[in-house]
């Protein structure tokens, strides 16, 4: 059990690092309604995968992936009603996930099954996909590295950038890759439905932190990781779920940066009446 705890614990580091990153350029990329549907379309060939007996991570991935290419291809092409086709993507996914968990419902073996792809489940983490995890983190910051100037230059100003000949498309097509291969491997932690959570709680409340980019990144990725250590320990202490317990977390940590801004915010503004 040590052994599973500590596999669990390793995992949930990395997802919570890697989800609050991306969730960040997501964010200043303006591109959260695509990641979105990636991430429904993740759920799809999760809960697809356990129809036909595949591991549901790797046809999760594949969903994912395929989603964010065809989206990207559609924002390449189309000038108008991206997000409506971004969001019929994210409701043909739904429908999708719906109808196979329905369908693997029917067998009895596949509620163990179901209720991880949902739920998240602490016996869910296993050697080869922390391994991926690694992988996949590694390969994240390369590519940061790398394009590093690029993609300053977008989180400056998109149009600016792509006015200098910046490649923004490609950019945005490889920062939808990076959420759905992510999304795809954190929710057997948090569950399809909660891996929201860990995306985008940690880099609203950096928002609320500071107004440094380099800091929000920095925060985001350390409060991700802070939310699913956390939760994951605590939801091992208590028998308590852990997808739930992650986004509970997560939300109580958004709440009390809420809370510090505006006690902070209160008390600049009584100093400089008291001036």
């Amino acid at each position: 059990m040590l052994e599973i705890l500590a596999l669990a614990l390793l995992a949930a580091v990395l997802s919570g690092n890697l989800c609050g990153a991306v969730g960040f350029y997501v964010q200043r990329l303006k591109i959260t309604t695509l990641s979105f549907s990636v991430a429904h379309a993740a759920l799809a060939g999760a809960s697809l995968g356990l129809i036909l007996n595949f591991d549901p991570v790797y046809s999760a991935i594949v969903f994912a992936i395929s989603s964010a290419l065809i989206l990207g291809v559609i924002f390449t092409k189309m000038q108008y009603g991206r997000e409506l086709v971004s969001m019929a993507i994210f409701s043909a996914s739904s429908a999708i996930a719906l109808f196979a968990i329905y369908m693997s419902n029917v067998r009895v073996l596949a509620t163990a099954s179901i209720a991880v792809v949902l739920w998240g489940s602490l016996l869910a983490v296993t050697v080869q996909k922390l391994i991926i995890l690694v992988l996949v983190l590694i390969l994240f910051v390369l590519y940061i590295l790398a394009y590093r100037m690029h993609i300053d230059s977008m989180l400056y100003d998109v149009k600016l950038a792509e006015a200098e000949g910046l490649n923004v498309q490609a950019h945005m097509l490889a920062m939808l890759f990076f959420a759905g291969v992510i999304i795809s491997l954190s929710f057997r932690l948090t569950g399809g439905f909660l891996v929201f959570a860990l995306l985008y709680n940690p880099v609203a409340a950096a928002l609320q932190l500071t107004r440094k980019a380099y800091m929000q990144l920095f925060l985001s990725s350390t409060l991700g990781a802070v939310s699913a250590l956390t939760g994951l320990v605590v939801s091992y202490a208590l028998d308590w779920p852990v997808g739930a317990t992650i986004a509970i977390v997560s939300s109580t940590i958004l709440l009390l940066a809420y809370l510090f801004k505006t006690a902070t915010e209160m008390a600049r503004k009584r100093k400089l009446r008291n001036v």
